[in-house]
Order: C-alpha cells, then structure tokens, then sequence
C-alpha cells in the first residue's frame, strides 16, 4: 500500500491583513485540522484584526462542522462588516460559513449545497444514542443559521437538507441564501465530492485523487466500514481511495482471523500497527502452535481442559485389604 507523505504546506485557508486595506479570508479546502491548521488559530486571529472590512472568499466542499461552526460565530460577531464571495463550490459547512456575511454574493457558476450533519462513533449503545442526540441538536442549529439569512421556515430548510440541496446561483438567490450573483470565477481548485450522494456529475473533477483524498469522502467510507477511527490516518497519509478501501477491506479480514483462531481482542491492536492480513495470518499461527501439546481424542473438549478423577479409587481398596490382613 503506497502511503504519501503528509503535506503541511497545503493550507486550508489563508488571511491576509494590510494596514489601510480590508481584511481578506481564503477558504479553500477542506476545512479543518487536516493540515496542521487549526479553525481555533484562524479564530484567535481573526479577534486581532481591526479592518473595517472583511472579505470571506469561499471555494470548500466543507469539513470539520464544529470547526465550521467556530469560523461562523467569529466572523458573525466581529465588528468589521462581513462580506462573503462565493467562488466556486460552498458544501457543506462552507455553506454555514457563508450565512456569516452581512452581505453573501454568489459567482453565477458556483454551486451552494446542504445536507445534515454526519460524524462518525464507536462505543456501545448508550455512546451511539448520545451522537444522535448531539446530530439532532446540530441539524437544529444549522437549520436556524440558513433561516437566519433567509425567509424559509426551519422545516422547510430541514427538509432540503434531508435531501442533500444543490443550488445554482440562481436557486440560492431565489431563496433568499446569499444577496446578489456576481460574474462567473475560473476557479483552478477541485475536490472529490464522491462523499455526497447528489453532487452534479460537472463538478465531479477528474484529477481529485492526484491532489489527494478529499476528507469527507475517506470519513464516509471509514464510518460505513465500522473503523471510524481510522479517517484521521488515512488523511494524513493522503491515501488514495482504492487504497482506503482495500485496506478496509482487510481490516475485515484481519478481524475474521482474529475471530477463527478465538483471538477476537488481538484484532484491534493489528489493525492500528498496520499489519498486514499475511504478517497476522502468520502471527496467529505461530501462536495457535507454539504450545501445542498431544491430544488425547478419546475424550470431550470439556473433558480435555479438566483432571478427571477415577471412578474406582484402587488405592483406598490397596490400603483397605492391607489392613486386613494385618488384623487377622
């Protein structure tokens, strides 16, 4: 399995703050500490600028929700004004980001999408119930920002997230999500969005697995497969698709053997040092072998593990005719 270095060089955003020039913000990835940036650092920056103006330029297919959430409350209570250009693509939490402007302009050939939150648990019932309850709790939030922005009722916004709602420029300006559309961008950037199960066929890009995998996409396919503690991993590596998911697919394999040789708790230590299926095959083995000893195949499985005691104690009757004889 070929495992790419991580690039910390590629930024998710980038601010930049001249003196007597209005502050500008680039967005242009997936958002989040993907890259060794995180959404607190660019919060704690963004306290210290004095501009009166902002400019919040968006091309993301969104991320992290909670870092998202973060980037929306600092922008929307600083005092400068907020204006936000929507270049290429605002998916996901990008698209809440965006409800930050006091004025949201839109270029004609961008595309706006919501959908509802989804993360990723491992645990038992009671910690699955939990991360529900909190996905419950955060549709309610991200449904009151859109509806902070425009006139949609909250049922109505839940509803089009519940169906994963792509906007032309158009759309979302007739819905009242950004303000005004602007002259179409060439935008350089693209991303995988195979992560989303209505994204337009002519947004898909063809090259996104030479720039990496998109992280949304690698959080779906780890949290489908049942290992979502993987994702951060993969990202960092910069694994490619079919990389992630053959090695899905052989962690499935590796619990399999786990389970076969009655091992099952060894499985999730060979998962997480990376070993491959044959190096646990061949551990398993060595280990079922190393302390074999003869089996008697006259007796039970149960009867095997346990020290039978004879039915007839011919020692007592030993002891008991001696004892006899030397009375008599």
């Amino acid at each position: 399995m070929n495992k790419k270095p991580l690039n910390k060089s590629r930024a998710w955003y980038s601010l930049k703050n001249q003196s007597g020039q209005p502050a500008e913000l680039l967005i242009y990835d997936v958002i989040g500490d993907w890259a060794g940036l995180s959404a607190r650092q660019l919060v704690n920056t963004l306290k210290d600028i004095e501009a009166d103006e902002i400019t919040v330029r968006i091309n993301s297919p969104g991320g992290s929700v909670f870092d998202g959430i973060a980037i929306y409350n600092a922008l929307r209570y600083h005092k400068a004004h907020i204006h936000v250009r929507i270049e290429g693509l605002a998916a996901s939490i990008a698209s809440v980001i965006a409800m930050a402007g006091d004025t949201i302009h839109m270029a004609e050939n961008a595309l706006l999408m919501i959908h509802n939150p989804f993360s990723w648990v491992g645990g038992d019932a009671e910690e699955l119930r939990k991360m529900a309850d909190m996905l419950d709790k955060t549709t309610e939030v991200i449904a009151q920002t859109y509806c902070s922005q425009c006139a949609l009722e909250p049922e109505e916004v839940k509803e089009l997230m519940d169906e994963e709602t792509w906007f032309t420029a158009e759309e979302a300006n007739q819905k009242g999500l950004v303000d005004a559309i602007d002259s179409p961008v060439k935008i350089a950037a693209s991303f995988d969005l195979s992560g989303f199960n209505k994204a337009p066929e002519g947004v898909k890009s063809d090259d996104a697995e030479d720039k990496g995998v998109h992280a949304l996409s690698v959080m779906r396919l780890c949290n489908q497969a049942g290992y979502p503690e993987m994702a951060e991993q993969f990202l960092s590596q910069q694994q490619g698709i079919e990389d992630v998911n053959n090695r899905l697919a052989e962690c499935e394999a590796i619990k399999s053997l786990c389970t076969a040789a009655h091992c099952p708790d060894k499985a999730g230590s060979y998962i997480q040092s990376g070993r491959t299926e044959e190096q646990v095959r061949s551990e398993l083995f060595e280990l079922l072998t190393k302390d074999d000893k003869p089996i008697n195949n006259t007796l039970t499985p149960k009867q095997q593990g346990q020290v039978l005691k004879p039915l007839i104690d011919t020692q007592s009757v030993y002891r008991r005719r001696n004892k006899q004889t030397t009375a008599v």
